[in-house]
């Protein structure tokens, strides 16, 4: 649809254009084309000079008029057009990011369509309002997290093999933060198979984006299972908001579910808190937290611990479980990235995205479970959260999360045995390079002998601008198994085809 208006614009604009111009050139150039035309086409009396002159100051009148009305013709459109497109959807990036410079987030627009639920447990609700630069996957910027760190232990009764991988990924994030400058990154994965876990920075508080919205399908999913609310009548809402990543279709669903957003809002924070998240704080859905927001926070540990009792069946019955996994692996395309950019066909993952322009640089975060069929044919499984924040560019971000990823699937396919297909070239993005400014040679005492010149003072080393990659961009396909996806970019249709689940089966694979 938006390729189409632009399409239309330009005609319009060309049209417009040439008609400006006919009507410009007709008073130089018409009499001289046109009265020869005219002088053998007309009788006689027309090609008298008097009358001729007088027809050919009609004919210019009129086509005068007729170029500014359809001038005016395509300005009013224009604005219509334009004014019609007052809801953003796409992916926000800095207006300056071709300089890896953050500034205030733009957007590109694209009005997308808002499900209204229906049938039993929908009453008279109608769709969320949608807040103004909604990006998917995003939020408004919220600054720092004011926030102590949590005091999980980290990598206690690890087997060796587990810590010699977090030993890898330790030297992976050390050796990228000096080659990127500025990014703080937070790691933890957790095997299924003996609960052994390891992370880096994992009690760090970190902001998440859309990643906090998994507890709002948590929240959901509660009602569910208790017959309370009937899935079928958000199952769109659920495959736009969390499948599609678009929060204001997240909110639909909590006031759908709940009756009201805040009624939903609290219930997710008291869900968190009777699983023992100390740290981690649901403060809204993103985009709708008010003028001066509170950021959202997770943890590594926190979250995979509870993906890990996700898993094993400790927040909800086989039933839901299952239902659960399974809007966690129908993710659209054009959000599948991270965790799932680099890995192979025979991984599975059941993930929730989330990234954002802050005031201090890109955050870029995903956490899931990933599923795989062992060389002995059994069903084997690990948990990975990757949280980044303050990175210069959004690129920096995810492609890093992109090869930690895939370093974890290397880990566990030879661990496990699985297929383990080549993965996609991965370039990290340019050396940085900090500025060191050399100071200038002293000049010498006064002596009585010819003093030599002092010395010049060499200039400083320019750093290099990073390639800015293009933001990812995919078609949104709502699919269960994750393709590896490069470089996706979002132009997507944001209501995915829901998929309705009145009682879902166990589908852990």
């Amino acid at each position: 649809m938006r390729s189409l208006r632009a399409l239309f614009l330009a005609a319009a604009s060309i049209a417009g254009l040439v008609a400006v111009v006919v009507s410009v050139l007709g008073r130089r150039r018409f009499a001289k084309v046109a009265a020869p035309v005219l002088t053998a086409s007309t009788p006689l009396e027309f090609a008298r000079p008097s009358r001729r002159a007088a027809r050919l100051r009609h004919v210019r009148s009129v086509l005068g008029r007729a170029a500014v009305a359809f001038v005016a013709v395509t300005l009013g459109l224009t604005v219509l057009v334009a004014s019609s497109n007052d809801v953003s959807v796409d992916r926000a990036y800095p207006a300056s990011v071709a300089d890896d410079t953050p500034s205030s987030p733009t957007t590109v627009s694209q009005t997308p369509e808002i499900v209204v639920p229906t049938g039993s447990g929908a009453g008279d609700l109608y769709a969320a309002p949608v807040a103004a630069n909604v990006a998917i996957g995003g939020d408004q910027p919220t600054g720092p997290a004011d926030v102590e760190g949590g005091d999980r232990p980290e990598n206690s009764g690890t087997d060796a093999d587990l810590l010699l991988l977090r030993d890898q990924l330790r030297g992976a994030i050390t050796t990228y933060q000096s080659q990127v400058g500025g990014i703080d990154v937070a790691v933890a994965v957790t095997d299924l198979q003996t609960g052994e876990t390891i992370s880096i920075g994992g009690n760090n508080p970190q902001r998440t984006g859309c990643t906090i919205n998994m507890f709002a399908l948590f929240a959901v999913v509660d009602r569910f299972q208790s017959g309370q609310a009937n899935p079928e009548a958000v199952s769109a809402n659920i495959a736009s908001g969390i499948g599609g990543s678009f929060p204001p279709q997240v909110r639909v669903f909590l006031e759908s579910v709940y009756g009201s957003y805040d009624v939903g809002l609290n219930r997710a924070r008291e869900m968190m808190v009777e699983w023992g998240m100390e740290v981690s704080d649901f403060d809204h859905v993103p985009y709708y937290g008010g003028s001066d927001p509170a950021p959202n926070i997770l943890t590594p540990l926190e979250t995979n611990d509870i993906l890990v009792r996700l898993w094993r069946g400790e927040l909800f019955d086989e039933e839901w479980t299952a239902y659960t996994l399974t809007k966690l692996r129908e993710i659209a395309s054009y959000v599948n990235y991270i965790l799932p950019g680099q890995l192979p066909s025979a991984a599975t993952v059941a993930h929730k995205i989330g990234y954002y322009w802050d005031f201090d640089g890109w955050v870029n975060n995903d956490a899931g479970i990933v599923t795989f069929t062992g060389e002995d044919g059994g069903e084997r499984a690990y948990v990975i959260t990757y949280m980044s924040e303050k990175a210069r560019t959004e690129r920096i971000g995810y492609s890093f999360g992109a090869k930690l990823s895939r370093d974890v699937w290397d880990w566990f396919a030879a661990k496990y045995g699985a297929e383990n297909n080549a993965a996609p070239a991965w370039s990290p993005p340019p050396t940085y390079e900090p500025v060191v400014t050399v100071a200038p040679t002293a000049q010498p005492a006064p002596s009585s002998t010819p003093t030599p010149d002092p010395s010049s003072t060499p200039q400083p080393s320019v750093t290099p601008s990073p390639t800015v990659t293009p933001s990812p961009q995919a078609t949104p396909v709502i699919t269960a198994t994750s393709e590896p996806t490069e470089a996706p970019t979002p132009s997507p249709e944001i209501s995915p085809e829901p998929t309705a689940t009145s009682v879902p089966s166990d589908n852990r694979r």
